[in-house]
């Protein structure tokens, strides 16, 4: 039969056939309904099958093809990929057929449902990753060395130490202890051995590296009004290196396939990557979970210290102020400049409201503070430094 002799409610569907005596075995060619009968077509020739007792199947990749087979053939079998002849009205009219189109149909809407469920699993796998990722940071951190980690911290501050003006000043290095030790008192997190510095710098900054180095510029030691405001840097400071913030920054860099290989107990690649990119931690800037986390941490510090914490606020207070000084003498097109400080010291404003609401919240402050230095004449002692020749080695 042509396609000319059709029904008219009928059509062709694209298709295929094996059979024996079909050249090759197969064949592609159009399938339709004449009669009772499902009929294939082709150049290499016609097969027929009979509706009463046809098979309907679902198979090929994805099950993207109906098969049709009958018992009485069991060397043939027709296949199309054209869903839509589940749709004919020979399908639809012939009872046992339209069951076993029921039944395809079922069993599609159920793969499609299982295909979709998987992709939801996959990606609510990917959100929760995301989601989870400074957790898994944080383990993967614990999974390095802290030996590893001093290691680091100490090449790196060699590093920094030669193109830097160092204060080298007993007298200077003595009164500083009257500040760090009642604070590193304060610490039980006794993995880091700490060291303090002092560089000539008018900066009003300080900085800490990996394994427990902590940096203090003469800036910020002359802008401090009370050791208590100094020993509130140095807290939040410490609380950076206790907290492995520098490590966890180049693991988040790094990507979460090192960070979930240190976390299932293979950390040799988290390691090497580590060991390339140690000097990225002398630019890398925290994050602003990092520096809550810090002066949160930093704060218990002091109190565990019995030193007041809040010469931690005022001094985010000092710093504030300095900020807007630094922004209002900007000229237009200045915008670099104030994002970079900005951005070394992200949210001051916040912080400070977070930092106050802590002060109120807490209970009474200790009745003696554990720091006993005149920090007016730790300010001169300093600044005296400053016009030493001897104080300080030349730049290298």
């Amino acid at each position: 039969m042509n396609s000319a002799a059709l029904t008219s409610h009928d059509r062709l569907f694209a298709g295929g056939a094996f059979q024996p005596t079909l050249s090759d075995g197969r064949a592609a060619g159009t399938i339709h309904f004449s009669g009772a009968q499902l009929r294939f077509e082709s150049e290499a020739g016609e097969v027929v099958l009979p509706l009463t007792g046809l098979q309907l199947a679902l198979g090929g990749a994805s099950d993207g093809l109906i098969f049709f087979t009958h018992p009485s053939l069991p060397q043939t079998t027709v296949h199309t990929a054209d869903h839509a002849i589940l749709d004919h009205p020979a399908i639809l009219g012939t009872p046992p057929l339209a069951a076993q189109r029921a039944q395809i149909r079922t069993k599609k809407r159920v793969g499609t449902a299982w295909l979709l469920s998987v992709a939801g699993a996959l990606v609510l796998a990917v959100v929760a990753l995301v989601l989870s990722r400074s957790w898994f940071v944080k383990m993967a951190a614990a999974a390095v060395p802290v030996s590893f980690e001093i290691s680091a911290g100490d090449r790196l501050f060699e590093q920094m130490m030669t193109s830097k003006k160092v204060v080298k000043n007993a007298e200077i290095d003595a009164q500083l202890k009257r500040i760090t030790d009642p604070l590193l008192a304060g610490i039980s997190d006794r993995r880091y051995p700490f060291t303090f510095s002092i560089i000539d710098d008018p900066a009003l900054n300080a900085f800490a590296l990996p394994g427990g180095h902590v940096v203090l510029h003469t800036g910020l030691l002359l802008a401090a009004d009370r050791a208590d405001e100094v020993a509130g840097v140095l807290a939040h400071e410490i609380a950076h290196v206790t907290g492995r913030h520098g490590i966890r920054n180049i693991i988040a860099s790094a990507g979460l396939y090192l960070a979930l290989s240190a976390v299932v107990g293979d950390a040799s690649g988290l390691l090497a990557a580590l060991a390339d990119n140690s000097a990225f931690l002398l630019d890398r800037k925290f994050t602003r979970d990092f520096e809550r986390e810090a002066d949160n941490v930093g704060w218990d510090y002091l109190v565990s210290g019995g030193i007041d914490p809040a010469g931690m606020v005022s001094f985010f207070e000092t710093m504030e102020r300095e900020e807007q000084k630094e922004l209002e003498k900007m000229p237009m097109g200045g915008v670099a400049k104030a994002l970079e400080i900005v951005s070394s010291h992200p949210a001051t404003r916040e912080r400070i409201a977070r930092l106050k609401d802590k002060l109120h919240t807490r209970g009474p402050a200790a009745e003696q503070d554990k720091i006993t230095l005149d920090y007016t004449a730790f300010k001169a002692t300093v600044r005296a430094s400053l016009h030493s020749p001897d104080s300080h080695p030349a730049k290298q």
